[in-house]
């Protein structure tokens, strides 16, 4: 009798221990097949990081030579663009006329313009328009000295060094 129980215990204990067996390899599978897929997300992570590294070298490349081609006069910019740009290489604030001489020299488009203050006049104001350019008035000196945004303080006057460039 006593045997016996301890068979049928001992069955029982078996049965109970393979029963988890099974559902520890069923966990086992499960979590083997969790760390395959996120094995693969990692690999294609990986590979988009790859891609990107490489894109940003390109770009920054590029940017490099962006940089070398900023203090290059653009003749496919646009008329504010330009202005700007002549103003920036003048590295003072100037007026209108002193504008249209130093465009002169790139542009000879504007050599063919009947009335090249009123041609550069829309410019000008479509720049002060968009604070592109802020126009700045001296007294005693016919119209307005243009300044880019930058060179201006909270007041809305040129800077001391500016002003001296002026004079």
């Amino acid at each position: 009798m006593i045997c016996r129980i301890f068979i049928e215990f001992n069955y029982s204990v078996m049965e109970i221990n393979e029963n988890l067996i099974k559902s520890y390899q069923l966990k086992i599978r499960k979590l083997n097949t969790k760390l395959l897929e996120k094995q693969k997300q990692l690999d294609e992570a990986n590979d988009q990081m790859k891609n990107l590294l490489s894109e940003m070298e390109i770009l920054k490349k590029q940017v490099g030579l962006n940089k070398r081609l900023e203090n290059q006069y653009n003749h496919r910019d646009t008329w504010i663009n330009k202005i700007a740009f002549i103003i920036a290489t003048a590295n003072k604030p100037l007026r209108s006329v002193d504008i249209i001489a130093l465009l002169l020299m790139k542009e000879p488009v504007l050599e063919q313009k009947t009335s090249k203050e009123k041609f550069i006049s829309a410019f000008l104001n479509i720049a002060v328009k968009y604070n592109r350019l802020i126009p700045f008035k001296l007294r005693g000196i016919r119209g307005n000295f243009y300044c880019l945004p930058q060179w201006m303080d909270q007041e809305g006057n040129p800077e001391i060094e500016m002003l001296a460039k002026i004079r």
